[in-house]
């Protein structure tokens, strides 16, 4: 199914002013925001919930963490393409960012626990054990972070559903962290 991928004045009008902000924001318009400017709701849903997961307690980082994984959970190639390029723009390190794309943990303790604790609320569709939940506090983060970790899943789950539908086309500043997922094995 082929999905048109707007730009500022190709989009319905009440997809332009969240357009500009898009651009805005990341100096282009990505495809993925092309294609939801045909569901006006949709593109400012989507970018009202990136700009409050901009304002959670999270540092970038740690938000590039949660991405990223829900990325992989998700097996979604252009979201892993486009997070790798972002982690890498906030100074995360090559090797966290390549643990991230592998599905292979983190060495920072802390950082493996979002790692873990985002991909088991996804793997178990929030049916996680109050010991997950534990292992998390205990580490050092809180509970409004345990709500905050799935406001990020939300947004991927909105970005990577799309892009399987849409098979969205990678934007040419992302083709560099083309990805796809590789099976570790225990």
């Amino acid at each position: 199914m082929e999905f048109i991928i707007h730009t500022i004045d190709s989009a319905p009008e009440d997809s332009k002013a969240t357009l500009v902000h898009v651009k805005q924001t990341f100096g282009f318009i990505p495809n993925l925001e092309g294609i939801f400017a045909q569901a006006p709701a949709f593109l400012k849903g989507s970018i009202a919930l990136w700009d409050l997961f901009e304002t959670t307690s999270f540092s970038p980082i740690e938000r590039q963490i949660i991405y990223l994984t829900a990325n992989y959970e998700h097996e979604c190639n252009y979201c892993m393409a486009a997070h790798s390029g972002l982690a890498k723009m906030i100074g995360m390190s090559a090797e966290d960012i390549q643990a991230l794309r592998d599905g292979t943990p983190l060495k920072d303790t802390k950082l493996q626990t979002l790692r873990h604790f985002t991909q088991r609320i996804i793997q178990a569709r929030g049916w996680i054990e109050d010991s997950e939940i534990e292992e998390f506090l205990a580490i050092g983060y809180g509970k409004h972070q345990v709500l905050e970790v799935i406001l990020g899943i939300a947004i991927k789950v909105m970005h990577n559903y799309t892009n399987h539908i849409a098979q969205t086309p990678l934007d040419k500043p992302f083709q560099p962290y083309t990805w796809s997922k590789t099976v570790v094995t225990a």
